[in-house]
């Protein structure tokens, strides 16, 4: 890691998701500064805002209780500063197949950093630790005994672990590392959602009564918004491996016989998707497609999610369905 100066910052609203990121999902506006949507999934209401007052919180990356102030957010920058130009250079070129292995371990680790950081990870965190304070409550312990050992929600050392947390990636980059990389490509009419918690996990694996959602499961999905129209994802090689068998069947079919032009425009489909991870080129993406990406933000945003469009129909239809998506996902506690 870059070595800094100084551990301590003079920021006090601090960025959970990083400006030069929401940046790409902002319209440019007559002031400097770029805008958004923002659609707040606790009052169910959108309003536009400045990319720069978009997803902060005061002093949230600062050690609590401590006597020189010191921060996370300096080294923080550093990977953001770092991660921003190949970010920038991929929207740019919309391909990922000339990114070098050092490129690749920057990306993974802001990626890997990105998850950590933000406010969701926290509530998690407290959630977790609740659901065990109160099952130690239940065999006997005393509420004064479990805070001792674990800490209240607001003390000093719940907030200094969630932030020792946030640099201790280095299992979820080498997963990352280890993944197939691909790029998804929508339109500028179903932009992409990006939100206060970004890095999204998927997997249509059922695996019950396990979860599915480690970063080393077969069939995991780990997707990054990085525009209003790509998303980078992070795939189990098991989903590559079918993808190219997939392509190349299609080649074989294709070249074999003539077929109608609905089952034609199938194949051409499979064949871009295998393409996709062959050539570092996006994968277009349907509606459809680009919806489903989005609802996994709408899942995963602990409040707020993000758009370059006013349009979070999906957002609320979600929230209609099940108000759970008011906040964000909670590990469940056996």
């Amino acid at each position: 890691m870059t070595r800094v100066s100084k551990l301590s910052t003079d920021v006090k609203k601090q960025h959970t998701v990083p400006r030069f990121l929401l940046n790409n999902f902002g319209s440019e506006t007559k002031g400097k500064r770029k805008q958004l949507f923002t659609f707040d999934k606790q009052n169910e209401k959108s309003y536009p805002q400045s990319v720069n007052d978009a997803s902060t919180r005061n002093t949230f990356y600062n050690l609590s209780e401590h006597p020189d102030k010191a921060s996370l957010e300096p080294i923080l920058g550093i990977y953001e500063t770092k991660a921003a130009p190949i970010i920038d250079k991929i929207v740019s070129d919309r391909n990922i197949s000339q990114l070098t292995e050092d490129e690749k371990i920057i990306l993974a680790t802001f990626t890997a950093v990105q998850r950590a950081r933000s406010f969701g990870e926290l509530k998690k965190i407290n959630h977790s630790i609740k659901a065990i304070a109160s099952k130690l409550e239940n065999i006997g312990a005393t509420k004064s005994q479990v805070e001792e050992q674990l800490g209240n929600e607001d003390s000093a050392e719940r907030k200094n672990l969630f932030l020792q947390m946030i640099l201790d990636q280095t299992d979820v980059i080498t997963h990352l590392m280890n993944k197939d990389w691909i790029l998804y490509e929508t339109d500028k009419e179903n932009p992409y959602y990006i939100s206060d918690n970004p890095v999204t996990l998927y997997n249509d694996i059922d695996m019950s009564p396990y979860g599915n959602l480690g970063f080393a499961l077969k069939g995991i999905q780990v997707h990054l918004p990085i525009s209003t129209t790509l998303t980078l994802a992070f795939t189990c090689p098991s989903i590559s491996e079918k993808a190219l068998k997939a392509k190349q069947q299609a080649e074989q079919i294709i070249a074999m016989q003539n077929v109608f032009s609905t089952k034609f425009e199938i194949l051409t489909g499979v064949i871009d998707y295998g393409k996709a991870y062959e050539n570092g080129t996006p994968k277009k993406q349907t509606p459809d497609n680009a919806r489903f990406l989005n609802s996994l933000q709408v899942q995963f945003s602990e409040q707020y999610i993000y758009c370059e469009k006013n349009t979070f129909s999906l957002a609320k239809e979600m929230i209609s369905d099940d108000t759970r998506y008011k906040s964000g996902l909670r590990a469940k506690v056996n």
